[in-house]
């Protein structure tokens, strides 16, 4: 009887310990999604495999959707999505305005989260960074830009900034979601300087609440940043509700 309840122990591939430790750093939160990954020769040197392992484990990950390897063998970890989920999402965001509007309202329920954690939970170094960002908002206020790329950098610090892993990847993945809708809205709604100046002062009471340590400020902040924001969205879409 004793004999049948144990079963020999298979040796695992070197590929397969690969895949296991660079899975487990992404879902720790240790490697956080868009972050780039050493090219494949310090990799494999610092994993002490053969690259032909190492380029193995990589195809997995990326078949696992964990990871993206780009033309001149960059990988970049992606954010948590199956394709099954994140597919549809795209052609639903982009089949008409009123679903961007749609997916940007989870958005920013998601984010007014993100704003009440990042209160607690960020780091000097982070709130370095949104400060940073919002120096470069000013920046390109005074020379007449949009400054869409300062304003995602901010956005995507305060997800980073709750140390919470799921909501990183989350936000990434309706950020990459938006994008290029985004985009072309920013160009088109965003374009009168009194809008913009909103939109700076609102981002400044953001930073200035999570900087204060005041979670629940901070996630009223963001309501009302991203709320402005929809609103502007919905009426320069032409959308009814």
């Amino acid at each position: 009887m004793a004999n049948r309840i144990f079963t020999p122990i298979q040796p695992k591939k070197i590929s397969d310990e690969i895949v296991t430790q660079i899975k487990n750093l992404i879902f720790s939160g240790i490697l956080g999604p868009g972050e780039k990954l050493p090219s494949e020769r310090e990799l494999a040197k610092l994993l002490n495999v053969s690259r032909v392992s190492l380029r193995e484990a990589l195809n997995t990950l990326q078949s696992m959707g964990l990871v993206e390897v780009q033309q001149g063998n960059r990988t970049f970890v992606r954010p948590i999505t199956t394709r099954s989920i994140h597919d549809p999402l795209v052609a639903y965001t982009k089949s008409s305005p009123s679903n961007f509007l749609k997916v940007f309202e989870i958005r920013k329920y998601l984010e007014v989260g993100c704003a009440h954690l990042a209160a607690t939970n960020a780091t000097d170094l982070e709130i370095k960074q949104l400060e940073q960002s919002v120096d470069e908002m000013e920046e390109d206020f005074a020379n007449n830009r949009l400054g869409a790329s300062a304003d995602l950098r901010f956005h995507t610090i305060i997800s980073e900034a709750t140390h919470n892993w799921a909501y990183a990847h989350l936000m990434n993945t309706i950020y990459d979601l938006l994008q290029e809708e985004l985009r072309i809205a920013w160009g088109s709604i965003f374009k009168k300087k009194d809008r913009r100046q909103k939109l700076l002062e609102q981002h400044h009471a953001i930073l200035e609440a999570i900087k204060s340590r005041d979670p629940e400020k901070a996630a009223k902040e963001a309501f009302v940043h991203l709320t402005f924001a929809e609103e502007n969205f919905r009426n320069g879409l032409k959308i009814e509700d």
